[in-house]
């Protein structure tokens, strides 16, 4: 199932082709890549065309996001809910708004618990998760390809109930 989401200032759409170089040069970064567990790391062109393919197909589970003409990240639209965005787009809000938008179309159309998870280091995303309403529920071990150490992630879970009062 393919669909785009709009916000007040982003479109969230399925990937396209065209989508490989920003793709890679963002997750190259190893300020956006240290955050993302298992991601190959140097990352290349034919790292981000490989995605792009997988996104682009029937196995898609996230969304590019899109602030007028400008590409500034992904989003999982799973009931895992996952995010990256390029550095530029950092500190803009733009997490937040996407995120909001991926969690309200879920539970407009299921009461499944969505999850998520954040490197502890990682107090952006913490803010983003805690904004929307997710509550800890572990912590687990893994590999930051990008910096070649393991990391701790705090394991975070919403439910309708939770997403109702943060809304």
């Amino acid at each position: 199932m393919t669909f785009t989401l709009q916000t007040d200032r982003l479109v969230l759409r399925p990937f396209c082709s065209a989508d490989s170089p920003w793709v890679a040069e963002a997750l190259q970064d190893v300020d956006v890549a240290q955050w993302i567990p298992l991601l190959p790391y140097p990352y290349g062109i034919d790292d981000g065309r490989a995605f792009v393919e997988l996104q682009a197909g029937p196995q898609a589970d996230a969304l590019a996001v899109i602030h007028g003409e400008t590409p500034v990240g992904c989003i999982t639209k799973a009931t895992e809910l996952g995010y990256w965005f390029h550095k530029s787009a950092w500190g803009q809000g733009f997490a937040t708004e996407a995120a909001r938008a991926v969690v309200a179309h879920h539970f407009n159309s299921a009461d499944a618990r969505m999850t998520s998870g954040y490197m502890i280091d990682n107090s952006r995303s913490q803010r983003v998760l805690s904004k929307l309403g997710f509550t800890p529920t572990e912590t687990v071990e893994r590999l930051s390809t990008a910096v070649g150490e393991m990391r701790t992630i705090q394991r975070m879970e919403l439910s309708r109930a939770n997403w109702v009062t943060h809304a």
